[in-house]
């Protein structure tokens, strides 16, 4: 599904071990009970301990998103590269099926960089299918200048910023931590946002303690964590 994310790696153990970092000064630094501590951690803002940890997600998402996520300079990524490969052959399978059926939403009233309510399903159905016929064309072009040896580089200029693509971001917890935190905020836009809950749902099945401590914070950085209940 567009605009997805799905866990690659988690550092085994990564709860243990951030408390095990955090205890670096203590004779018996891999007590078993560490819930305090990691609570007491993010409470007064001792976030180099969550540095200690890391994951790797892997996004499904679109050309149009996809810069938006790689603003964000304290992770590592990888990219589907257009130069080498067709997206559509590569992520074949990988549920990007009429791609070019976009959210097609109101103008924010309030926030001239957001967006409010679908448009209604007919009118969204009189502009997919004029976007279908751009689709179209596009991608016969694409192809057409690839059969007269065009390199992949300089075709993939004519495509449209709703096609696929697939990355990886890696980076530490603390990173994601404070990702989620921003990104999963209502004032992100719902494509990215999607992703970044998407990553705080998978974190919360893995650091379930981490993320409680996250919840019971109160710091307003972490205020895109809010969605989970």
């Amino acid at each position: 599904m567009l605009h997805s994310a799905e866990l690659d790696w988690l550092t085994p153990d990564a709860e243990k071990v951030i408390a095990r970092h955090a205890r670096v000064s203590t004779k018996n630094p891999d007590r078993d009970e560490y819930a305090r501590l990691l609570a007491f951690c993010i409470k007064h803002g001792h976030w180099s301990v969550f540095e200690q940890a890391s994951a790797s997600f892997a996004i499904l998402t679109t050309r149009a998103i996809s810069p938006q996520i790689l603003r964000h300079r304290s992770f590592v990524y990888q990219e589907l590269s257009q130069r080498y490969t067709n997206p559509w052959e590569t992520l074949e399978g990988e549920q990007i099926e009429d791609s070019y059926k976009v959210d097609l939403r109101f103008q924010g009233e309030t926030n001239r960089q957001g967006s409010g309510e679908q448009l209604p399903l007919y009118l969204r159905e009189v502009f997919w299918d004029k976007i279908k016929e751009l689709d179209k064309l596009s991608q016969e072009v694409y192809n057409d200048l690839l059969a007269a040896g065009v390199s992949r580089e300089c075709s993939r200029n004519v495509l449209p910023l709703y096609t696929p693509t697939r990355l990886h971001m890696s980076g530490t917890i603390r990173s994601f931590i404070h990702y989620v935190g921003l990104r999963g905020k209502e004032d992100t836009q719902l494509e990215h946002r999607q992703i970044a809950r998407a990553i705080g749902y998978n974190l919360a099945n893995h650091l379930p303690v981490v993320v409680a401590a996250i919840k019971e914070s109160e710091e307003s950085s972490l205020s895109g964590w809010d969605f989970l209940k």
